[in-house]
């Protein structure tokens, strides 16, 4: 076929008149706006999605609410919560009351220790609760990794359970809702961060001017002003326990002691008595009337794990705080036997001798060969069989 004939068969085509996709589109988009097509309509829903056609069912709605301290002003917030809550899902029509979950005098930081909080999300997991209204992002969580965990938790649910902070006049299951959930939830967590240094300082402080912290102990009783008393019946257990640690007793054989004469424990419900124990009323400063403040200290306001203080903040020593129950003479010699005894411990463990192993060469030119540790004492070398 010649060129001629070729050119008589083809359409001719100019060159740079070919439209890209995006001048096509624009052409098509323009021709149906202003050609309405007589071929399209809009099937009702009902023709489509069976479900459209039945019964709207009413949304099954609980609360939650929390405060983190059990003082007089939080005791009336947590009440009006649930009571606001409580007239709020009732009186609307749509809603079908499910309950309210409570956290009284728990933190927020962790959900570990709530336990209302954790019943409800298993409530939602069963599929008993669409809806959960709180009062806003601090109140539902004050840690942005478990906020967010949550949350995505519920809104990935079949079906899908939404939150509702009311306080904030914003739902989880709004779109777009991730940005705005991360910054409600980073600024939940910088307040916790912001209470909990603040109560650190005012910790610290009342340390420093010798406004101790006074726990319960076995034999002190605490009085009015926040001062230990001494308990005869108690204070007798503990003269026992360093009298017989000063004549030659161990902690194992002095808690024996105890636990075979049925003496009660401090809290009064047990009289299985462990070494453990011993050995740290043995320690306690408490017990010939100091007091050491800062002993410990919460290092992460996130996980609230306390931390032994080795230095990383100041501690403090209140001394004659409180009437002794032993001599502080005889307290300071049961301190000197205590560090003796860790010491020897210690001591023996460096000395054991190490098992002496006998090594043969597997592979390379020194195949077969045993090596003998030169430190090894002759007579302690065993004759070596050679394959």
């Amino acid at each position: 076929m010649d060129s001629n004939e070729k050119q008589k068969g083809l359409v001719q085509r100019k060159k740079g008149t070919k439209k890209t996709a995006a001048e096509r589109s624009k052409e098509l988009l323009i021709h149906a706006y202003t050609h309405q097509n007589p071929s399209v309509e809009v099937l009702p829903l009902r023709d489509i999605y069976p479900e459209a056609n039945t019964p709207k069912r009413k949304l099954r709605v609980c609360a939650y609410c929390r405060v983190s301290t059990e003082n007089d002003a939080q005791e009336g917030s947590f009440e009006l919560q649930v009571q606001d809550y409580t007239k709020m899902i009732q009186s609307n029509p749509d809603w079908e009351f499910v309950k309210i979950y409570k956290d009284k005098g728990i933190s927020a930081t962790s959900v570990d220790k709530r336990q209302g909080f954790l019943d409800m999300i298993e409530d939602c997991k069963a599929g008993l609760i669409d809806l959960i209204l709180t009062k806003s992002a601090s109140r539902f969580a004050r840690n942005l990794v478990d906020s967010i965990k949550y949350i995505r938790l519920l809104k990935n649910l079949n079906p899908p359970v939404g939150i509702s902070f009311t306080a904030d006049h914003y739902n989880s299951l709004d779109e777009e809702s991730e940005g705005r959930l991360a910054w409600l939830s980073l600024q939940a967590q910088e307040e916790s961060a912001r209470k909990s240094d603040a109560i650190k300082w005012g910790i610290r402080k009342r340390f420093s001017v010798g406004i101790p912290r006074c726990p319960r102990i076995l034999g002190y009783d605490i009085d009015d002003d926040g001062k230990y008393t001494i308990v005869e019946e108690e204070a007798k257990i503990v003269r026992f326990i360093y009298d017989s640690y000063l004549h030659g007793k161990s902690s194992v054989q002095i808690a024996n002691a105890l636990t075979r004469n049925a003496i009660p424990t401090i809290t009064g419900k047990s009289t299985e008595w462990c070494p453990g124990v011993i050995v740290s009323i043995l320690r306690s400063e408490k017990y010939c009337g100091d007091i050491i403040m800062q002993k410990t200290f919460v290092k992460n306001y996130l996980t609230h794990k306390t931390v032994k203080n080795t230095g990383q903040v100041p501690s403090y020593i209140y001394r004659d705080h409180h009437p002794p129950i032993v001599p502080k003479a005889l307290w300071e010699k049961v301190q000197v036997m205590l560090d003796t005894f860790r010491e020897r411990g210690r001591a023996s463990v460096a000395a054991r001798p190490q098992k002496q192993k006998i090594v043969t060469i597997k592979k390379g030119l020194l195949a077969g060969y045993t090596i003998i540790d030169p430190t090894w004492e002759p007579q302690k070398i065993e004759r070596i069989k050679f394959n």
